[in-house]
Formats: structure tokens, sequence, C-alpha cells
């Protein structure tokens, strides 16, 4: 097993797209989960969860959001104000 550091660019990015720079900080309510494999045209994806909901956020490089199916193995693009209220609520 590799070790990676964690990726919190997508996550600030997803942030300051959606609520402004001054979202930047709100990064820190989450902890960094991993890396996983996404769509063929994607590559890997980055698990965040939000340190009081315990619910995760799921980014691509971009910081464009993905929902988990319920196979566990496949992802799929959702809306960015979505996946971040999921996340938060």
């Amino acid at each position: 097993m590799v070790f990676r550091s964690p990726d919190w660019i997508p996550l600030e990015r997803a942030l300051i797209r959606e609520y402004g720079e001054e979202a930047r900080d709100a990064s820190s309510a989450f902890w960094f989960v991993g890396f996983v494999d996404g769509p063929h045209d994607v590559g890997q994806l980055r698990l965040y969860e939000h340190s009081t909901t315990h619910r995760r956020l799921v980014l691509d490089t971009d910081g464009r959001a993905y929902r988990q199916h319920a196979d566990l193995e496949h992802y799929s693009p959702v809306p960015l104000q979505d996946a971040l209220v999921d996340a938060l609520s």
C-alpha cells in the first residue's frame, strides 16, 4: 500500500465555486478519507467526510461532485450544490 498525501485542492475549489472565496476555510470542517476509482473518463475521485454530519462528499480533481451508487462501486456526476447540501445536512 502506497501512502498518498491528502488532496484538499478539489474541496477548496468546490467550496469557492459554490460559496465564494471566503468559503475556503470551510474545508477545515472536513476530513480527507482517501482516493477511489471514478468513471473511466474522470479518473480518481477524492472522498471527504464532514466532521459533524459524517456525510461524505466525492469530488474529482476539478471540484465536480459525484454520488456513489448502491452497489458501492460506481459513481455518477451530480450538481455540486446538491452534493454539498447532502454533505452538510
